[in-house]
């Protein structure tokens, strides 16, 4: 199944941040600066993570150093709330 697109604004609206970087590779290719769109979900160890250019989510665990471990494409914004609620507090 192929994943939907969700807008910027929907996932700000959800709690993601935004983190700005400097890429001149990027930048010289898409015409704007590269940026981070993330929401951590339980400590440091699992995060969604906002692609600026599909406009797509995935879940992703990391291990204690930081290294990618698994990763779960996010196929709609239903489902992405679910999985927000489901690591609420």
């Amino acid at each position: 199944m192929a994943q939907n697109k969700i807008d910027y604004k929907t996932v700000i609206d959800l709690g993601f941040e935004r983190e700005d970087q400097t890429d001149s590779v990027f930048y010289n290719e898409h015409g704007f600066n590269w940026f981070i769109v993330t929401k951590k979900l339980l400590s440091k160890k699992i995060k969604l993570d906002w692609d600026c250019n599909t406009h797509e989510v995935k879940m992703i665990r990391l291990d204690k150093k930081k290294n990618i471990i698994g990763t779960l494409y996010v196929e709609t914004l239903n489902e992405l709330e679910c999985i927000i609620n489901f690591f609420k507090n």
